[in-house]
């Protein structure tokens, strides 16, 4: 389904940002997992970010949006 939504046209080079939730507990996957388990290693045409995150504490969501706000801007800068 991921891969579905990536091929769609309107999300042509749309940075990609996961966020990895209960990074707060000992049993949480570790990115690398995550990556694998989603493929994301096969994404070549756009940014992609795993973000650690706990929605309990909020820790890492800010991060992530800005992790995302700055890759949207870069690819604004590029489409002008």
């Amino acid at each position: 389904e991921l891969f579905e939504l990536l091929d769609e046209e309107k999300l042509k080079n749309v940075p990609l940002l996961v966020y990895a939730n209960k990074q707060d507990l000992v049993t949480a996957a570790r990115a690398n997992e995550i990556a694998e388990g989603l493929q994301l290693l096969s994404i070549r045409d756009r940014s992609w970010q795993i973000q650690a995150c706990s929605a309990v504490t909020g820790e890492g969501i800010k991060d992530g949006m800005d992790w995302i706000s700055k890759n949207l801007r870069q690819q604004q800068k590029k489409l002008k």
